[in-house]
């Protein structure tokens, strides 16, 4: 995957960096509700499934936030181009399976591709491990709503974001879905996560713009 080395030397946040990347709980995590009432109404006239049409522009927002492409490998940071989502498969005996996807301009390319990786994991189960700096991870919680979400950290992965999504309800006239993410502070600052909220929020407004098929 294309990618690029930051000199530290001269990286903006080398304070921050130092600051955080030692910490025993490096990461922080937060959630936000986005508007998704425009976004509905496009996936159920366009039948085009709520997954994956709300993953492909959780991957746009991710891969427009540049602090969110941040990877810290061997000791030294780089920005990768871009950034693929891996996500998890419910099974049919309620447990789940790894699903590494890939990144598209188009929304159409981007359904056709996960859907086969989809199929590929409910016949072939995958929890394994790996290299995977070059990629963020979506959860889907689609049974309960939440207000606040951690995840489990380890080195092996402590600098890959963690997007979640929960059960989306009714507040007025407004479709609410909760999404929560989790970051390392080392590299990502509150400012980078209201970035994405602001980049989700506007693409779900527009989401005709996004899906079309």
């Amino acid at each position: 995957m294309p990618m690029k080395k930051i000199d530290l030397a001269t990286y903006k946040r080398r304070g921050m960096f130092a600051a955080f990347k030692d910490r025993d709980i490096p990461f922080f995590s937060t959630s936000s509700h986005i508007d998704i009432s425009n976004l509905k109404k496009i996936i159920d006239d366009q039948r085009c499934g709520f997954f994956l049409s709300i993953s492909f522009l959780i991957t746009k927002a991710v891969n427009l936030v540049p602090e969110l492409r941040h990877r810290v490998i061997n000791g030294e940071l780089f920005e990768f181009q871009r950034i693929d989502p891996g996500f998890t498969v419910l099974l049919e005996d309620e447990t789940f399976s790894f699903c590494d996807s890939r990144y598209f301009e188009a929304f159409e390319e981007y359904r056709r591709y996960s859907e086969i990786k989809i199929q590929e994991v409910k016949e072939c189960p995958d929890q394994s491990t790996g290299e995977k700096h070059h990629m963020f991870f979506i959860t889907s919680l689609p049974w309960f709503s939440f207000t606040s979400i951690v995840h489990p950290h380890d080195r092996l992965y402590g600098y890959i974001p963690v997007v979640s999504i929960g059960k989306y309800f009714q507040e007025g006239e407004r479709l609410l879905l909760p999404v929560g993410i989790q970051v390392n502070h080392a590299l990502v600052d509150g400012i980078h996560v209201g970035k994405f909220y602001q980049h989700l929020s506007d693409m779900c407004e527009c989401s005709e713009l996004w899906l079309s098929v």
